[in-house]
């Protein structure tokens, strides 16, 4: 279905296109015909591609993604860490469950009650590689669908460029509508390269930096809870953020046999 819609969406935009577009006003850089080619060719190209429920899921990463802050997230992650593993050495696992739950990483939600029902540190980090896994191959996805929209903006505006050509070779004849005519062709091609350049990969390049600042806090989940299940001392679990470049406090008591193990995970 998605491809026929994508499909149907493209002939439309392009019949638009070619129809009107010579008899459009023309300002000097604004071309409303082209505007809508590259606004919607591009879009028509990837649907034709991806599912609807992907295109959905990319929307969807890219809201999180922009909304991100790494410096809060680390934040709120070691708050929520630090509480976690304060209620499972007093023996709470109720409140301990409800921490858990509440936490905005999924790691933290997914592994926090294998260390409260007490599961092995093998298994705590053999199910963290799973879920990881899956964390990252749904913020793939949504980059490679804004790396498809940044490949195909500039060909779409190729495609206006020859549509605009072909219109020029029509009126050859009237010498007054040659140079607009060439400048509205050139158009579609500036306008793809800057749907290209200046917002699809930027997009991308946000996804990318959201999902590598989520891989690293999943190691350090990952790592925290081992050092919780192992019943280490909460300095350790400070010392790993510490590590991490988060700035947080060491205390002075925090074991370096534990310091050196983690390094290589933070």
């Amino acid at each position: 279905m998605h491809f026929i819609v994508g499909l149907v969406g493209l002939a439309l935009t392009l019949a638009y296109t070619l129809f009107l577009g010579h008899s459009s006003a023309f300002t000097g850089v604004v071309h409303v015909p082209s505007l809508v080619l590259l606004g919607l060719a591009p879009i028509f190209m990837t649907v034709a591609s991806y599912k609807f429920s992907e295109l959905a899921g990319t929307a969807r990463v890219l809201v999180r993604a922009m909304r991100f802050s790494a410096s809060r997230s680390r934040a709120q992650l070691y708050e929520s860490l630090t509480q976690f593993a304060s209620e499972v050495r007093q023996r709470r696992p109720a409140r301990a469950l409800e921490i858990a739950s509440s936490a905005r990483h999924d790691v933290l939600r997914q592994l926090g009650p294998l260390v409260v029902r007490q599961y092995s540190s093998a298994d705590i980090e053999s199910t963290a590689s799973t879920s990881l896994y899956c964390m990252v191959s749904a913020m793939k996805r949504s980059e490679d669908v804004l790396g498809t929209l940044a490949r195909v903006a500039p060909a779409a505006g190729l495609v206006g460029t020859v549509l605009g050509l072909i219109s020029l070779l029509k009126d050859l004849s009237r010498f007054d509508q040659l140079g607009p005519s060439m400048a509205l062709a050139l158009l579609c091609t500036l306008y793809g390269l800057v749907l290209a350049n200046a917002v699809y990969q930027p997009l991308g390049r946000i996804i990318h930096s959201h999902m590598t600042v989520s891989v690293e806090e999943a190691k350090l989940i990952t790592r925290a809870l081992v050092l919780i299940r192992e019943d280490k001392p909460l300095a350790d679990v400070r010392k790993l953020f510490e590590l991490s470049g988060t700035g947080v406090p060491v205390v002075a008591s925090a074991v370096p046999e534990v310091a050196t193990g983690t390094g290589g995970e933070s």
